[in-house]
C-alpha cells in the first residue's frame, strides 16, 4: 500500500507540475515567472519524492497544505467545483504521505541513517521546518512573481530560495535566510501600504493585502527552530 499510495501522490504533482508548466507558456505574459515559479517547486517535490530523498515526504505534505487552504475560500465563495478539485487533491498529496510505513521510506530509511545519522529530536525539528517550507514557499513565488515582480519581492523569493537549499542541507542559515525573506516582506508591507490599511473600504485592496500578509507566513520555517536556536545561543562558551 506505501508504493500505491506514494504512486498517487505523485500522480497529483505530476499533473500540477504539468499544468503549471502549461499555463507558464500559454497564459498572459505577465503570469509567466509565477507560473514557471510554480512549476519548479512542485518539480522539486516530484523528482524529490521520487529519488525518495530523506526530506521529500515533509516537503511534500508541506506543499500539499499548501493548495489544501483552498477549501478555505470555499467557506466564502462557495463550492466551486475547481477550487474543491485542487483543494481536495492537495488534501490527498498530505494525506497519502503519512504514516511510519511512509516514513520508513524517507527518514527512517537506512540510506538516510547512514548518511546524516539524525537524532530524534533533529528529525522532529527538521520535520516541522521543512513541512512549513513546504507551504509556505509556493506562498512566496505567487506573492514575489505575481503578477509583476519588483526588486523587494524578487529579493524576498531569493532569500527564501537559498534559505531552502541551506534548510534540506540541515544548515541553520538556511532558517535565517528564510526569516530575512519574512523580513523583506514585512518591510515592503509597511511601505506600501502604510498604517491607513484599517481606513480602506475597497474588497480588492483589503484581498491584495490579505494575501500579502499570508506571505509573512515564512517565519513559521526559523519559528520551527527558535527553541534550539536559542539554546545553542545560550550556552556557555
Amino acid at each position: 500500500m506505501v508504493g500505491i499510495r506514494r504512486a498517487i501522490a505523485l500522480l497529483f504533482l505530476g499533473f500540477y507540475v504539468t499544468q503549471f508548466g502549461m499555463m507558464a507558456g500559454f497564459g498572459p505574459d505577465e503570469f509567466f515567472p509565477a507560473y514557471l515559479g510554480l512549476a519548479l517547486c512542485y518539480g522539486l517535490a516530484f523528482v524529490a519524492l521520487a529519488a525518495e530523498w530523506f526530506w521529500a515526504r515533509w516537503f511534500a505534505i508541506g506543499v500539499g497544505h499548501f493548495g489544501s487552504l483552498l477549501l478555505l475560500a470555499m467557506l466564502t465563495v462557495g463550492p466551486e467545483p475547481i477550487l474543491a478539485f485542487v483543494g481536495l487533491t492537495h488534501l490527498s498529496v498530505s494525506l497519502l504521505l503519512t504514516g511510519e510505513g511512509m516514513a520508513a521510506r524517507y527518514e527512517y530509511s537506512e540510506a538516510a541513517s547512514e548518511r546524516w545519522n539524525f537524532q530524534e529530536e533533529s528529525l522532529l525539528l527538521m520535520r516541522r521546518a521543512v513541512m512549513s517550507a513546504g507551504s509556505t514557499i509556493p506562498i512566496l513565488i505567487i506573492y514575489a512573481l505575481m503578477p509583476r515582480p519588483d526588486a523587494l519581492g524578487v529579493l524576498a523569493l531569493g532569500l527564501g530560495i537559498v534559505g531552502l537549499f541551506g534548510l534540506l542541507r540541515a544548515r541553520t542559515w538556511g532558517a535565517l535566510s528564510i526569516g530575512g525573506a519574512g523580513m523583506v516582506v514585512l518591510y515592503q508591507l509597511l511601505v506600501s501600504y502604510g498604517p491607513t490599511i484599517v481606513a480602506w473600504g475597497d474588497p480588492a485592496m483589503l484581498e491584495e493585502f490579505g494575501f500579502n500578509l499570508l506571505a509573512l507566513s515564512v517565519w513559521l520555517v526559523p519559528a520551527a527552530l527558535l527553541r534550539p536556536m536559542v539554546r545553542f545561543i545560550r550556552m556557555p562558551g
